[in-house]
């Protein structure tokens, strides 16, 4: 802190100023973060957008839930404590377009749009049992919200 005597030409520093900066940068910040416009899930409507070829460009949905029928193959988690996703195939399921996926999560577990190479219908919540359809070619990227962990589909 820097103090002077009156008409001295020294600059006078006060805890006052301080306080109007840190306001200044708290509201600002406030005001940045709530732009961003994050869901539930953490990740952001920009995020979540993709065409499954990785363009990122914001086009509808490709990714749809229907009603399952026929034995299509799943992707599940074992537990609550497995941090992975489960294949009934030998690897991650790759499909015909117009195909669907059986997704079956336990309720520490959701399916969310991975950041790249995914589609915004690509969700699924936590304890759901849901079939979604793949209307479109590309690899399909989706992760764990709360955990990370990450998932694919191809569609060929």
């Amino acid at each position: 802190m820097t103090s002077s005597a009156p008409g001295d030409g020294k600059l006078q520093h006060d805890g006052g100023m301080r306080m109007k900066f840190a306001v200044a940068l708290a509201t600002t910040l406030a005001t940045i973060l709530a732009a961003c416009g994050s869901g539930d899930d953490g990740t952001t409507q920009k995020d979540a957008a993709g065409s499954g070829s990785g363009s990122g460009s914001n086009v509808a949905a490709t990714v749809s839930v229907v009603t399952c029928t026929g034995t299509p193959p799943m992707v599940s988690t074992d537990s609550d404590t497995a941090m992975h996703y489960t294949y009934s195939t030998t690897t991650a399921p790759s499909i015909a377009v117009g195909s669907m996926v059986h997704f079956k999560m336990t309720p520490a577990h959701n399916v969310a749009p991975a950041l790249t190479n995914s589609d915004p219908g690509l969700k699924v919540g936590f304890g759901q049992d849901v079939c979604l359809k793949f209307t479109k070619a590309g690899t399909f990227g989706f992760l764990c919200s709360t955990h990370s962990f990450l998932g694919s589909v191809t569609v060929q």
